[in-house]
């Protein structure tokens, strides 16, 4: 199952009053998103993260 198909599963309740709340989306929305962009800018930070940690630990 696909990460974002976990979280709606997840949170089915919360997701049903999206339209109450500014900043929820709706899983049709949440569905169609393109995440691609976002998690490269994640990975990298990721990566970077790690190559400090590395580096305080030598």
């Amino acid at each position: 199952m696909d990460v974002v198909e976990r979280l709606i599963a997840h949170s089915e309740k919360d997701l049903s009053r999206a339209a109450e709340y500014r900043f929820v989306d709706t899983p049709e929305a949440l569905r169609a998103h393109d995440y691609s962009e976002m998690n490269q800018v994640l990975f990298g930070f990721l990566d970077k993260l790690e190559a400090r940690y590395t580096a305080a630990q030598a």
